[in-house]
């Protein structure tokens, strides 16, 4: 499941069977398959590429939907002894997730954030008083169609999502009314969401480590972001969007599968199963 996909068969198979290669093609009949060691190859790409790929959403899953599709004499008579090929095949995303950020942020007389790519380690200082942004983005999903919804996010005082001690920062899609320096930038609309809060340390603990709950949303749905009140709607206006990240203090990246975090200045590639 990727915003680039292919689907192959073999030739060999499908020239036993009755059918050429060259009648072959996807919903989109401009798309035909190319031949590779063997085997019929038929490539999509979700974002400038559909060839007929369909988007559906069942309520817990993000369903991406095509077939492969034999050419048929519309000219033939009241009779037809043709083989017709209908190879269905789908890409499921799961719509709801959990990450944590895999990053300690280190208190001592200010916090330092480390990251560790490429058996490097970088640390920067930041202060309690300053403001920590976050960001949330999904890779390899059309971004016209589905938009990032950050759900729930609370930080623990070390790796355990669970853990009984914690603080809540985004409940119910919206800042903590309990945090004053909660802000929720950008959530719902494409596939990248933010927020930003102002540092903070755990007490008798110098770490902090930072958990959210997402979920994926079709944003032919309009339903895709919380109502909010009008005061806490005044506060998001007045933020000024994305504009205000600082990227000076860029770490580094950790790659792993399908989802970027991004936290204060550290980017995290991060696999969700």
């Amino acid at each position: 499941c990727d915003s680039s996909g292919t689907m192959s068969v073999s030739r060999c198979q499908l020239f036993e069977a009755g059918f050429h290669s060259s009648n072959l093609h996807l919903k989109d009949d401009t798309c035909n398959g190319t031949i590779q060691n063997g085997r019929l190859i038929f490539r999509f790409d979700n974002d400038d590429h559909l060839c007929g790929t369909v988007l559906k959403s069942n309520g817990t899953h993000l369903i991406y939907e095509n077939g492969i599709f034999n050419d048929v004499d519309t000219q033939r008579g009241i009779i037809s002894r043709e083989r017709d090929l209908q190879l269905h095949f789908s890409c499921v995303y799961s719509l709801t997730q959990a990450v944590s950020m895999n990053v300690q942020i280190n208190a001592l007389e200010s916090l330092l954030i480390s990251v560790l790519t490429c058996f490097v380690m970088y640390i920067k200082p930041v202060e309690v008083v300053d403001v920590f942004y976050v960001e949330v983005r999904t890779e390899g999903v059309d971004q016209h169609q589905i938009s990032t919804v950050i759900d729930s996010c609370w930080a623990t005082p070390d790796t355990n999502a669970n853990n009984p001690i914690h603080w809540d920062l985004i409940i119910s899609e919206c800042p903590n009314p309990a945090d004053g320096t909660v802000k929720l930038i950008q959530n719902g609309v494409s596939t990248v969401a933010r927020f930003s809060f102002k540092m903070f340390t755990f007490t008798n603990s110098d770490e902090i480590y930072l958990h959210c709950n997402i979920h994926l949303c079709l944003l032919s749905s309009n339903s895709c972001t919380a109502v909010r009140t009008a005061s806490l709607f005044k506060v998001y206006n007045s933020l000024g969007g994305p504009s205000i990240f600082v990227y000076s203090l860029y770490l580094g990246v950790i790659e792993c599968n399908l989802f970027w975090l991004f936290c204060g200045n550290v980017f995290i590639k991060c696999n969700l199963g």
